[in-house]
């Protein structure tokens, strides 16, 4: 399968882990388990005892009413199961049969804790609470109206002996303060429960999404870091091919006028060998391109070699002998140049700056002899630790401006490579300008200034200013962001 070459392989946020799952799964049934084993317990023990003192007493009805307790105590804590989708209805119905039927109050206090744990609180949440609290009491303000010997609190408050019968028996007024102490208790425990139960829930869920952003944020940043990548691929395809296409260009339209004004038969040496070595240069400007081709094609395919390879080296940084092999090829390929070089202190410029500098001086010129064949360009170019780099190229166009034109500093462009800002209107020249704005995108990244315009003269002007290495430091110093 074939995969985009700058997309790297990452995980999904959204996956899910097998191994994470299981164990919640298993902890989920254990403290369900353990927590219907509680409640059914309790709640067969106190319709238990209460059975005992209506049998004691031959009452038939609260013996009937005590068994139903008993059934219900058994079976009414496997609504538990149902406390995430349902803990309203839960909570109200183990409150309601609470009440009605002597049983413990042990799985509507699991009820009300579940419903304080996944809902947030509200009227209605707050009504179901009271009633499940007063659920609690009532349960156990009746088993301590029971006889001491009847009673589960009246047992634990009583004096036995050892086999097990009353021997003093708790006073009725201490078996309900105890009972009312004991529902109170209860009810505070299992809203702390509850409440503890949510906040952990919340903090996992905040703990998830949290991971979700970061890996959303990773996904992002790798994304935008393949996309740079991308563009400076783009940009060093642009910067490299464009210039060797245009020298082949160049040479070919001139190869074209030399043939054109042989006459058959009347060739002299000196003409055969021009065109030799026009056809020479021809055939190492092509070379070079397709070599060009190939690094660009290779870093098309190590994305992950490209950076190092598309950082400043010797061949793309600003320096005498950089600027010397441009405008040797440039002459080479008929074009005037006036120069103008003054470099100082170039170990004090960066060497990113430096190579931005270096792409200026190649794309401007090349933007020259495509637009403007046969024109004599002025280049000059200053290089100091105080004041930066400056970099400046003029040729004519053979075309006249109308009204006042300046340097363009608004970025209004006809997407020919040459803009004016004179009124707004447009100069118009050939196609092109892709070069000139992918300029101004890396010098104003960098902290520079880069305009460009015709004059009325239809001369065409290209001013780019690029900080040093202190200039560009104290700027990243007063914006961190």
């Amino acid at each position: 399968m074939l995969q985009h070459p700058y997309t790297t392989p990452r995980q999904h946020a959204g996956r899910t882990d097998t191994g994470a799952s299981g164990n919640g799964k298993t902890r989920r049934i254990t403290i369900t388990t353990v927590m219907l084993a509680c409640a059914i317990a309790c709640g067969i023990v106190q319709p238990a005892f209460i059975y005992e003192g209506m049998s004691a007493w031959h009452n038939d009805i609260g013996m009937f009413w005590s068994l139903i307790g008993l059934v219900a105590g058994a079976a009414l804590p496997f609504l538990l199961r149902n406390r995430d989708e349902k803990p309203e209805f839960v909570c109200l119905i183990t409150a309601i049969i609470t009440i009605c039927l002597p049983i413990s109050p042990l799985t509507t206090l699991m009820a009300q804790s579940a419903l304080i744990a996944r809902r947030d609180p509200d009227r209605r949440i707050y009504g179901l609470i009271a009633l499940s609290s007063a659920a609690t009491v009532i349960s156990r303000l009746r088993d301590a109206l029971m006889p001491a010997e009847y009673s589960i609190i009246g047992t634990m408050l009583s004096s036995t002996n050892d086999q097990g019968h009353v021997v003093h028996a708790a006073s009725q007024p201490s078996m309900l303060w105890s009972g009312l102490l004991l529902a109170v208790i209860s009810i505070a425990i299992a809203v702390i429960v509850g409440v503890a139960n949510r906040n952990t829930s919340r903090a996992r869920r905040a703990q998830r999404q949290a991971a979700q952003q970061q890996d959303r944020a990773q996904m992002l940043q790798s994304d935008l870091a393949n996309q740079q990548l991308a563009d400076a691929i783009a940009t060093e395809a642009h910067d490299t091919l464009a210039h060797s296409l245009s020298l082949i260009a160049v040479n070919a339209s001139a190869l074209q006028v030399q043939c054109g004004t042989l006459e058959a038969g009347n060739i002299t040496d000196q003409q055969l060998h021009d065109i030799a070595q026009r056809a020479e240069d021809i055939r190492k400007q092509a070379a070079g391109a397709l070599d060009e081709a190939h690094s660009i094609i290779d870093l098309l395919r190590n994305p992950n070699k490209a950076r190092q390879t598309l950082g400043p080296d010797d061949t793309t940084s600003l320096s005498r002998e950089s600027l010397s092999g441009l405008i040797a090829d440039a002459k080479a390929a008929g074009a005037h140049i006036d120069t103008w070089i003054d470099i100082q202190d170039m170990g004090a410029i960066h060497p990113d700056i430096a190579k931005i500098a270096y792409r200026t001086v190649q794309e401007g010129l090349t933007n020259a002899r495509r637009h403007a064949p046969g024109q004599p360009i002025e280049l000059e170019v200053t290089c100091s630790a105080e004041r930066g780099i400056g970099v400046h190229i003029s040729n004519p166009t053979g075309m006249q401006a109308q009204g006042d034109t300046t340097d363009n500093r608004n970025g209004n462009t006809n997407g020919t490579g040459i803009e004016s800002t004179a009124g707004n209107e447009l100069v118009s020249t050939p196609a092109g300008g892709n070069g000139l704005r992918g300029i101004r995108q890396r010098v104003v990244a960098s902290g520079g200034t880069c305009t460009w315009g015709t004059d009325q003269r239809g001369v065409f002007h290209l001013d780019v200013a690029l900080p040093s290495a202190d200039a560009r430091q104290q700027a990243s110093e007063a914006d961190p962001q």
